[in-house]
């Protein structure tokens, strides 16, 4: 199991790191603070997981998530998202995430929602998209 953590903030990934780890016990996690890096990483190594912040250094809203889609399609990722709105989880399935979580909830949905992502399946099952994939939707 090879998970790649994408985020600027060095304490969330450590938390998250640590969530994977005891999640999927003996997981390789790899941490990129941008997306170029995480593209670069993601380019050489065989991922299960990607969890990925939407505000990042280099680009904000869907378009890490739209670039990231569109290099790596096959790569399955979890957006994780300060965010609580329906309709932005919604436009992050629309736009090629296979799961959503909003940062506040996220020690309680993470291990939940990557067993479910890894498993093929979409996280929140009852997310439909409501909102077109191309608005920008900041954080």
């Amino acid at each position: 199991m090879e998970v790649l953590l994408v985020d600027d903030q060095a304490v969330t990934v450590q938390v998250y790191a640590a969530t994977v780890r005891k999640t999927f016990i003996g997981a390789r996690v790899h941490t990129a603070a941008d997306l170029p890096d995480a593209l670069q990483i993601a380019a050489r190594r065989s991922l299960d997981l990607v969890l990925l912040d939407l505000t990042l250094p280099s680009c904000r809203g869907l378009e890490a998530l739209e670039r990231f889609h569109r290099a790596l399609p096959d790569v399955p990722v979890l957006v994780v998202s300060a965010s609580e709105e329906n309709d932005r989880a919604a436009a992050c399935i629309a736009a090629g995430a296979r799961g959503f979580v909003a940062k506040t909830s996220a020690l309680t949905q993470l291990p939940g929602a990557m067993r479910a992502v890894v498993a093929g399946e979409s996280y929140p099952l009852t997310c439909r998209p409501t909102a077109s994939p191309s608005t920008s939707l900041g954080t």
